[in-house]
């Protein structure tokens, strides 16, 4: 028998308008600077700043928020039932140099000897958590109790942990934070020191950024790609508590983080395309990836990497099948923008492929001329340079010459000072003995990043051409040094709506070790679409993200403005707490 489901919301609607009201209940004591609460003297001290400023922002109704508080209300009037007494409003009046603040609190359990504080959790690693053990000595110190019970419910079990009073100075906690000095005041979002960042000129490790360094992030409001200035630099070592995860976008490098840094993220299940008209009035994004099916998306969020590991996780241990768990997806902005014609460069569509050529195998030869150095089976190649050269009036000599193994007979195609003086203008290299794909530092200026995409799209087949590989398959692989250089590929193959694949080995040959970077991508690609273009930039489907054994030192650092940065996974962030990490557009700045 059909039964038709309708989308409803009775139940929802008064739920809802409950959590609404407590908000507005509160709203008052929330904006009102002299009002302190418990939880702000165990919180990034900015997070108090944020909620006074922007206090609409804080109403939260999702369903780990509902979960925490139907946790809360249940287990309250269980323990009332053995005569403990529930949500005890605390206030103290502190004066603070001159001034009088009341300091607020609600204890969910009081009991004659002890205090009780229920906490709710996806999983239970790294219980009991250092902010709520501070949240419950605050309390402990306030009504004199010598002890108190952490209470966690997680999925997995529930965990209690018995607490001992420690005395505490209550006044220097909120002398720090009425003058915003610790933000954070957890130590726990970081990098591990390998992890490539996105600057201007390509990657640097995290290990290596310095302050008033460039990097590339997001904008706040736009979602756009920009540049920003780091203006302080985080260095700490792993706490034995603390966890890293790996996460690897499909075909991008991954990167090692730590479990309560904030990335930007959405997740995706799979629909049928004839219930696109509901998924949208239930304010879904839809992206149709064929004839029948569709992927339905959340909305973007900052969330930790142990929130986005948890969710997934759970979803595993459901009776469902693997094409039908939930994705989760990374955003990589990058830069959309036309500023250049190639005419306005002095480019013409020939002289745009052998631009992309000259990068790929040319190198600098005494002060006057470019060489390129092609393989002697590549007369073709050496015929369409030698034909370019002459109609654009550019001196062209080629010899044949015989190279030491494993390199044999090429020929060196030298190209005159016209070429040598544009190319000068366009391509950034080092005057060394090496040469061709083996010259690490070596790559465009920034105006060729600002082309039309079909002005770059003759430069990366000019790059091809000299230093790529085309596969069976269709599928073609670059191949270089230069970090930079790969970074600049990526981004003129995301500017295509190309999604490409980069890795990096080392390999010992010809020139000396150094890091190569493959990029890799296809034209046709038949299998299922693991990236969605949007106006601004790409999500990219998180292939993995798993536990990492690490007990190393961890990086981090701030961030002019946008207060988050690129790696090849996606945008990361330099945030404090959940509550405002996943809050877009107004973030907590590590400090």
């Amino acid at each position: 028998m059909y039964v038709d489901v309708q989308y409803s919301d009775i139940v929802i609607s008064k739920i809802y308008s409950k959590v609404l009201q407590d908000y507005r209940d509160h709203l008052k004591d929330m904006v009102n600077p002299n009002i302190v609460y418990v939880t702000d003297l165990v919180s990034c001290s900015q997070k108090r700043i944020f909620r006074q400023k922007y206090p609409e922002l804080i109403f939260r109704f999702d369903p780990i928020a509902l979960l925490g508080i139907l946790v809360h209300r249940g287990l309250e009037e269980l323990l009332k039932e053995y005569g403990f007494e529930i949500e005890v409003e605390i206030l103290r009046e502190i004066e603070i140099n001159g001034k009088k603040y009341v300091l607020k609190g609600r204890v969910d359990s009081l009991s004659e000897k002890s205090v009780v504080e229920i906490k709710t959790a996806r999983s239970d690693l790294g219980l009991p958590h250092e902010h709520h053990i501070g949240q419950l000595q605050i309390y402990l110190n306030l009504l004199n109790k010598d002890k108190g019970v952490l209470i966690y419910i997680t999925p997995d079990r529930i965990a209690e942990f018995s607490i001992e009073k420690e005395e505490i100075n209550i006044n220097e906690l909120l002398k720090e934070t009425l003058e915003n000095s610790k933000h954070p005041r957890w130590g726990w979002e970081c990098l591990h020191p390998d992890t490539l960042i996105f600057t201007p000129n390509g990657y640097k490790p995290v290990k290596l950024v310095k302050e008033d360094d460039k990097v590339i992030g997001m904008d706040k409001v736009t979602k756009k790609y920009r540049v920003a200035i780091v203006t302080k630099i985080i260095k700490r070592p792993m706490k034995p508590s603390e966890q890293c995860f790996l996460i690897e976008p499909a075909g991008l490098n991954h990167i090692i983080i730590t479990e309560n840094h904030p990335i930007f993220v959405r997740f995706s299940k799979w629909g049928n395309v004839r219930n696109v008209g509901s998924y949208k009035q239930r304010g879904y994004d839809i992206q149709i990836t064929s004839r029948t099916r569709c992927r339905i998306f959340t909305e973007p969020q900052w969330l930790t990497v142990k929130e986005v590991y948890e969710i997934v996780e759970e979803d595993k241990h459901r009776n469902i099948s693997k094409e039908y768990r939930v994705q989760p997806w990374m955003y990589i902005p990058y830069p959309t923008e036309i500023k250049y014609k190639a005419s306005d460069l002095g480019l013409t569509d020939e002289l745009l492929w052998l631009l992309g050529l000259t990068i790929a195998d040319g190198t600098l030869k005494g002060d006057f001329s470019v060489r390129l150095t092609i393989g002697a089976h590549e007369k073709e190649v050496k015929e369409k340079v030698e034909d370019i050269a002459s109609h654009h009036s550019i001196s062209c000599s080629s010899r044949l010459r015989t190279l030491p193994p494993p390199h044999g007979k090429v020929f060196f195609i030298e190209l005159g000072v016209k070429w040598r003086k544009l190319a000068n203008k366009l391509i950034i290299w080092e005057r060394d003995k090496e040469t061709g794909r083996y010259t690490p530092r070596k790559h465009f200026t920034n105006e060729i990043l600002y082309l039309s995409p079909n002005d770059q799209k003759l430069i990366i087949e000019g790059m091809v051409t000299g230093d790529g590989h085309i596969y069976a398959d269709e599928s073609l692989d670059y191949a270089t040094t230069s970090p930079k250089l790969a970074y600049q590929l990526v981004t003129m193959l995301l500017r295509q709506k190309i999604l490409p694949s980069l890795k990096s080995s080392y390999k010992q040959y010809g020139w000396g070790k150094h890091p190569i970077f493959h990029v890799r991508w296809s034209m046709h690609k038949k299998r299922r679409p693991q990236a969605w273009f949007v106006n601004n930039g790409v999500w990219v489907r998180i292939k993995k993200i798993i536990p990492y054994p690490y007990k190393g030192e961890v990086y981090n650092f701030e961030v002019e403005d946008i207060e988050n940065y690129l790696t090849p996974a996606g945008i990361v962030h330099n945030c404090r707490y959940c509550a405002f990490a996943k809050i877009c557009p107004y973030k907590v700045i590590e400090q």
